[in-house]
C-alpha cells in the first residue's frame, strides 16, 4: 500500500501544471473569435505603399484619387477597369481607366 501511495506521490510530482480545460461557453467564444479571424483573412485587402526619396504615396489612396478625377469628368460612366502607372521620378501617376480613359495625377 505505502508502494501505491509512492506511486501516486512520484507521479503528481512528474505531471506539469498546464491550461485548464476550456468550458463549453468558452469554446463557442474560441470559435466565434477564429472564425471571425479567417473571414479578415479571406477578405485580405493589401496596403501598397510606395517609397521614392522623401516621398511615401499609399497606392490605394492613389487609386481612390485617380477614380474621383475620372467622376469628375465622366459622372456616368463607370470605373469597370483601373489601370496605375506610377513614375516616381517625375512624381506622378497615370491612369486608364476601362482601356479608353486616360488622365495624370501629381503626386
Amino acid at each position: 500500500m505505502s508502494d501505491e501511495i509512492l506511486a501516486e506521490g512520484t507521479e503528481s510530482k512528474k505531471r506539469r501544471g498546464g491550461r485548464r480545460p476550456m468550458t463549453e461557453e468558452e469554446k463557442a467564444a474560441a470559435a466565434k473569435l477564429r472564425a471571425a479571424e479567417k473571414k479578415k483573412a479571406e477578405n485580405l485587402q493589401p496596403s501598397y505603399i510606395l517609397q521614392y526619396q522623401d516621398r511615401e504615396v499609399h497606392l490605394g489612396d492613389l487609386a481612390e484619387a485617380a477614380k474621383a478625377a475620372f467622376r469628375a469628368e465622366r459622372k456616368r460612366t463607370l470605373v469597370t477597369d483601373l489601370k496605375l502607372y506610377v513614375k516616381p521620378e517625375e512624381g506622378a501617376a497615370y491612369y486608364v481607366v476601362n482601356d479608353v480613359f486616360s488622365g495624370k495625377l501629381d503626386l
